[in-house]
């Protein structure tokens, strides 16, 4: 019985990794869709292409210090570093916006805390010790069967998805990184400094900002549909897992029911039922007789019953003249 204790556990540990990242997959995938990440990009896209109103006021700025003279040219660089120090702060407020983006994608790869357990990495891990516990089952005699072979490939192609979609959540995940570092870039230059060109740099912060945006729309839409076409046979590995458990289950169960019937004959061939609490076992013939005991004899016994006295009473006396004689 142990064979199928362990079976059994073993399997309903593989089944509980398996509908867990199957679980998992469902999330990352509606996550990636159009309705989660995908509307917060484009959003943050149309934020970012706001911005561009400044590069006009900036380089309006930029001309009025080039004509300013004597007495003008301070106030016109205070006016430039001024409104550049503006667009500044609303260049970093969007790059807070694409760190929620951030955000949210690296809560599909690490989870929101670290007990999390619908996530890509504890997936990974998950299916880690799946296949682990399928080299015990493997070891275990006549246990390496067709399903449990299946069982494998199941497990060894949700790990590859796992990682792969890991990957390419981490690269999108960088290439945000790359648009918010555009940002950090930009900064006020000093009061006077005319060949920073302030709006030619906005200009190129807002197209970076853009272009990692996009791109990691691009990676989003893409990868989605790849999980999306792949969600069946998602749950196909689920269901299977599920199956190879509830039948190890069963098996151990009746595994445990046929010791515990060979427990109990083994006990009662140990311990047999005392003498005391025996019941004698009344003949057929007996049995009838004791249920005519009320009064109304079957004549046939009754006759046969003073067949039996008279052939005693005659016997009697023969016997005691043999005696006598």
């Amino acid at each position: 019985m142990a064979n199928e204790a362990e079976f059994a556990h073993y399997t309903d540990q593989i089944a509980k990794a398996v509908t867990e990242v199957h679980a998992t997959l469902r999330s990352v995938t509606y996550e990636l869709g159009d309705a989660e990440i995908g509307r917060m990009l484009d959003s943050r896209s149309d934020d970012v292409a706001t911005l561009r109103r400044g590069v006009d006021g900036l380089y309006s700025a930029e001309q009025a210090v080039g004509r300013a003279e004597g007495a003008a040219v301070r106030p016109a660089k205070e006016s430039l570093a001024h409104t550049y120090r503006a667009y500044q702060g609303d260049v970093q407020q969007q790059s807070a916006g694409i760190g929620t983006v951030q955000q949210t994608l690296e809560a599909q790869r690490n989870g929101t805390n670290p007990e999390d357990r619908r996530c890509l990495r504890a997936g990974a891990q998950a299916l880690e010790g799946a296949l682990k516990n399928l080299e015990t089952i493997e070891r275990m005699p006549d246990r390496a069967t067709d399903d449990v072979a299946q069982l494998r490939q199941g497990v060894e192609f949700l790990k590859t998805v796992v990682d792969a979609v890991d990957n390419r959540v981490e690269q999108m995940v960088g290439q945000l990184s790359d648009g918010r570092q555009a940002a950090y870039n930009f900064r006020p230059s000093a009061p006077g400094v005319h060949d920073a060109q302030p709006s030619a740099k906005l200009n190129r912060t807002i197209g970076q900002m853009r272009d990692s945006l996009d791109g990691t729309r691009d990676y989003a839409h893409r990868l989605h549909t790849d999980l999306s076409r792949s969600s069946a046979e998602f749950g196909k590995v689920a269901e299977h897992a599920v199956n190879v458990a509830n039948g190890a289950h069963a098996e151990h169960q009746h595994a445990t029911k046929e010791a515990e019937q060979l427990a109990d004959a083994v006990r009662a061939g140990v311990n047999p039922t005392l003498q005391a609490d025996q019941q004698p076992v009344v003949s057929q013939a007996q049995s009838d007789l004791s249920r005519r005991l009320d009064g109304r004899v079957d004549p046939r016994i009754a006759y046969s019953m003073g067949a039996q006295e008279r052939h005693s009473d005659n016997a009697g006396p023969a016997r005691d003249q043999g005696h006598g004689r």
